[in-house]
């Protein structure tokens, strides 16, 4: 059995014992520099911060690029791309039975007969069968509807299991035009964020897979939600690579060797 992760302050990285906890207030007490956190900020690791920035884990890189700088995880995950796959394979199978029904439907009633190659099921009269009748455009029409939304569950599925092949996150801090990014090469869903608003990088545990996978939430000008595809390990190191980089001054950092921001070092203050 894997044993419990320990709980490290956000501000001098060293362990909080569990006495320290106050889990109906949600906060915990350091007792090495005397801060007082919420549980979303404490650095759910049995590694210091300075470790888990030298050792980044597989698929994870930092680039810096004259003044960007490009923070990268991936979201490869052999287990969960087979998991998804077999999912996607068992809902999409029963889903596509009745989508060629629809097909059909609305081929028959607005085009012609079937061609001979399509895999139609029982026919009547000329046109897919529905309650031991034919079935009419008006009805075709109803069942496309019906259908809408469990199809859009299947496309969700395949989205999933190809960002657990060939998926990433990458965080692109820029001073002005910074974003996080989730996707497979160019196509990505960007949500901007202003890099001198940020507040917190925190943790956010999702109800399916609340220890393995935290998604991760930055704080700035506007509230963005990310990451929960990530192996434990990829997130753990993604929040402490934003965390040092978004709210630590260069001087401030935990001995960290991350690229300085070539804008000007400001003072960063930890949100209420």
């Amino acid at each position: 059995m894997r044993g419990k992760r320990l709980q490290r302050c956000p501000e001098c990285d060293e362990s909080i014992e569990s006495a320290a906890i106050n889990i109906q207030e949600g906060v915990a007490l350091c007792p090495m520099c005397g801060t007082l956190s919420r549980l979303s900020e404490l650095n759910n690791s049995d590694r210091c911060v300075q470790e888990i920035l030298a050792q980044p884990p597989s698929g994870c890189s930092i680039d810096s690029l004259g003044n960007v700088v490009i923070v990268t995880a991936s979201t490869r995950s052999i287990g969960g791309f087979m998991a998804s796959v077999a999912l996607s394979l068992f809902w999409n199978g029963i889903v596509s039975v009745f989508v060629l029904i629809a097909l059909a439907g609305l081929y028959t009633n607005l085009v012609g007969p079937l061609p001979d190659w399509f895999p139609a099921s029982e026919m009547n009269q000329g046109k897919p069968e529905m309650n031991g009748k034919p079935m009419e455009l008006g009805e075709t029409l109803f069942l496309c509807v019906f259908l809408t939304p469990f199809v859009t569950i299947g496309a969700i599925m395949i989205a999933a299991a190809m960002l657990s092949l060939v998926g990433k996150v990458e965080v692109i801090v820029k001073e002005y035009e910074s974003y996080v990014a989730t996707g497979i090469a160019f196509v990505r869903w960007k949500r901007r964020f202003d890099p001198h608003q940020v507040r917190s990088v925190t943790y956010a545990t999702t109800t399916w897979r609340s220890e393995d996978g935290p998604s991760i939430v930055l704080a700035a000008d506007r509230t963005i939600k990310f990451g929960s595809l990530l192996q434990s390990e990829r997130a753990v190191w993604l929040r402490a690579v934003l965390t040092e980089l978004l709210l630590h001054g260069h001087d401030d950092r935990h001995g960290s060797s991350l690229p300085q921001l070539p804008w000007p070092d400001r003072d960063f203050h930890r949100g209420e």
